[in-house]
């Protein structure tokens, strides 16, 4: 029997309530849509702002500072300007939860009229950090120290809101507000400046601290210290390192006993420390290293020689005339000057070919920062205690826990000293070349920094006084060229010997031979003077038997090119050398010319002269040979090709012959030049293998296949008996 089917509305039925309640939850989220963000405008979430509440008294209308913000990099020096008497609040701002822990609070007394300096790396430490006649309560006396034990801060009262009594000492006060001791240095942020006439310190019920009468209020905002660019390094001549760096070079390469000069050692974010080191130039440098600011200046040697680790030069043993730091005031960076004369700090610790590298970095490791020791009262300024290292800390005062270090770079190499004269000045055995008449310039290289006095004297040996030129105007160029002003030679006489004396800082360093020539920049004058005037050759042949001699009556080894021309093409090009007072003759045997027989007109030129030598070529045709009489072949006795020996055959390869019976029957043939047929291929086991091979799997295949079809035909035929059955 069959069953009922269920009605066809009834999934429609059950699905209209499912559907309202989605209809319901998407206009409940449209309405929140709208709604929210109207609701949540008047509801106080209570987040933490950093932002500092008013006091509840008012500012007297007092203009104390001027600007509303004094600015400074921190670790740097700042001034304020404040035209009010009386007390000043620094700091105190809402309590910020950080691992810098950037609150920070101090209580001063300023006259009117006063500009002071804050040493912004000194704050909240036990070595004052104002200057300019401020006295702040903390470094002055000591934070734990009553009122009434001081000067300018007796009678001072430390009051909640409602006018009572919560401290007896400031240290007291700030353990009310909720601030400590400075686990490091003060950190960039706003800190408050707050002026007030009233000897009273209140704590307002938002925990910010407030001068019961204030009269102004200014910001100072210390901002984070950035580090750009590389250092730099320029050169000078030989001086003192303290002597006038003058004028400076921008050269990677230094010769022995002239200066080097690295600059651009920023010094943001420790100004304020060098200001507090009793000490200059290279003193001062040497006790900015020891402090563990991690600040760090090294020069390293790169190629100290084989299997060595580039070491560190150190500054233990410098001296101040060796090695000269420039910090200049109110500049931004420093400087220092390395004189690399032998004898010297520096020089006795480098040699030509030598190769440094300065680095100049500020040092940081992911999970560590600059920490004070702990302990009670003010820390002090240049003391810490790092996280892995108790001994010593080399982070960074101003880098955050997971900053990491920074650095720049120059390099430099001390090569030997060095000045020569231009090759195109000197002939083949080193004499100098000057012009006879006109003004001409001497030219050449050297290492030494521009600047370096030069001085060149050209003495001629004729009748004392022996006439002398004197050239003391020689400039070198940042390239290392140098060069004199026009000079005329015409004094020197060509039948006296002369000489050329170079000298640098006044030491002979140079000393030649001079020759003078017509034209110094052409001293070498070659010319053609004979030439083969009639050649005669065989079809085919070359032009050795053409010849050419280049005579050079000049000062100077020079080069001359020889260009033969035939009949207007060109045949021939060769180049030689000639000597002062030479000559040289050349062939032209490689010359082989393509022109049939007959005579051709030639010609011998010296390139850039115009003198040229003529000839005649006559080439003459090649004798003809006679031809040679050849054998008759003998007539062969038989009609038969005559039988090619081995020797005559070209080899082929193996053949397979198999023999002819007599029976008769089926012809066997001879397989010649051919593979011989496999053995098993042409049997009949060979050939059964074979057929089982190849189509027993078909035929498995297709039984298998027959068997599965059955099986499933009488599965289909079984279960639609049984369906009819129960039907």
């Amino acid at each position: 029997m069959q069953l009922p089917l269920a009605p066809e509305n009834t999934s429609t039925a059950t699905s209209r309530p499912a559907r309202w309640v989605v209809y319901g939850v998407c206009l409940w989220l449209c309405l929140l849509a709208v709604s929210g963000p109207a609701a949540a405008a008047g509801v106080d979430t209570g987040s933490a702002a950093t932002s500092v509440a008013p006091p509840a008294t008012t500012l007297a209308q007092e203009d104390c500072f001027g600007p509303d913000t004094f600015e400074a990099v921190a670790g740097d020096t700042v001034q304020i300007s404040t035209s009010c008497s009386g007390y000043l609040l620094v700091g105190g701002d809402k309590t910020v939860e950080s691992s810098s822990n950037r609150n920070f609070l101090d209580l001063l007394y300023v006259s009117g009229g006063t500009t002071f300096t804050v040493n912004t790396r000194l704050l909240g430490t036990d070595q004052s950090a104002y200057s300019g006649g401020v006295v702040s309560y903390a470094q002055q006396y000591g934070a734990d120290t009553a009122p009434e034990d001081t000067t300018e801060f007796d009678g001072f009262e430390f009051v909640n809101e409602d006018g009572e009594e919560i401290a007896d000492t400031l240290e007291e006060f700030n353990e009310q507000v909720g601030i400590r001791r400075l686990p490091r240095p003060v950190q960039p942020a706003r800190y408050r400046l707050l002026a007030g006439a009233n000897e009273t310190l209140v704590l307002g019920d938002d925990g910010v601290p407030y001068l019961e009468e204030p009269l102004d209020r200014s910001n100072l905002r210390l901002t984070e210290p950035s580090f750009e660019g590389d250092l730099e390094r320029s050169v000078a001549p030989e001086g003192g390192a303290d002597e006038d760096f003058t004028p400076a070079t921008d050269r990677g390469r230094v010769a022995a006993g002239d200066r080097v000069r690295i600059s651009g050692f920023s010094t943001a974010g420790y100004r304020g420390t060098l200001t507090a080191i009793d000490a200059d130039g290279l003193d001062q440098l040497r006790t900015l290293l020891d402090y563990p600011e991690g600040v760090n200046v090294t020069i390293e040697h790169l190629n100290p020689g084989t299997n060595q680790e580039p070491e560190q030069v150190t500054f233990d043993s410098a001296d101040a005339q060796d090695l000269f730091v420039d910090f200049a005031d109110g500049e931004s960076s420093f400087s220092m000057v390395l004189d690399t004369s032998g004898g010297t700090w520096f020089g006795q610790r480098s040699a030509p070919g030598d190769r440094f590298r300065v680095t100049y970095e500020f040092e940081g490791t992911v999970g560590e920062e600059y920490r004070f020791p702990g302990g009670s009262g003010l820390p002090g300024p240049f003391t810490a205690q790092s996280t892995a290292d108790p001994d010593r800390s080399e982070q960074y005062p101003y880098f955050d826990i997971e900053e990491t270090t920074v650095e720049s770079t120059t390099t430099f190499t001390v090569v030997e000293p060095r000045i020569e004269y231009s090759r195109d000045q000197l002939t083949s055995d080193g004499a100098l070349i000057v012009g006879e008449s006109g003004q001409y310039r001497l030219t050449g290289t050297t290492t030494y920094a521009p600047g370096t006095d030069i001085e060149i004297q050209l003495i001629s040996r004729d009748d004392p006084p022996p006439t002398k030129i004197r050239i003391d105007d020689v400039s070198i160029a940042a390239d290392g060229d140098f060069r004199t002003p026009a000079v005329s030679f015409a004094e020197l006489d060509p039948e006296y010997p002369v000489e050329a004396e170079l000298f640098l800082r006044d030491r002979l360093v140079d000393r030649r031979p001079v020759v003078i020539a017509d034209d110094p920049d052409n001293p070498a004058e070659l010319a053609l003077v004979r030439a083969t005037s009639s050649v005669t050759i065989t079809e085919g042949e070359s032009l050795s038997a053409l010849s050419a001699t280049v005579e050079n009556t000049g000062v100077a080894n020079g080069n001359a090119n020889v260009r033969l021309r035939i009949d207007g093409d060109l045949w021939g090009n060769r180049t030689v050398t000639v000597t002062p007072d030479g000559n040289r003759t050349l062939r032209f045997d490689s010359s082989y010319p393509a022109f049939p027989p007959g005579e051709y007109p030639y010609t011998v030129r010296l390139a850039s002269k115009d003198r040229t030598l003529s000839g005649t070529l006559v080439i003459e045709p090649r004798a003809t040979p006679e031809p040679t009489a050849t054998a008759e072949p003998d007539t062969p006795s038989t009609a038969r090709p005559p039988i090619t020996t081995a020797d005559d055959t070209p080899q082929s390869p193996p053949t397979r012959t198999v023999t002819a019976t007599a029976t008769p029957g089926p012809t066997t043939s001879v397989a010649t030049n051919a593979s011989a047929p496999s053995e098993d291929g042409g049997s009949l086991l060979g050939g059964l293998v074979g057929y089982v091979t190849s189509v027993v799997p078909y035929t498995l295949g297709s039984t298998v296949f027959v068997i599965l079809a059955y099986v499933v035909a009488r599965a289909v035929v079984a279960r639609r008996g049984g369906s009819e059955s129960a039907s």
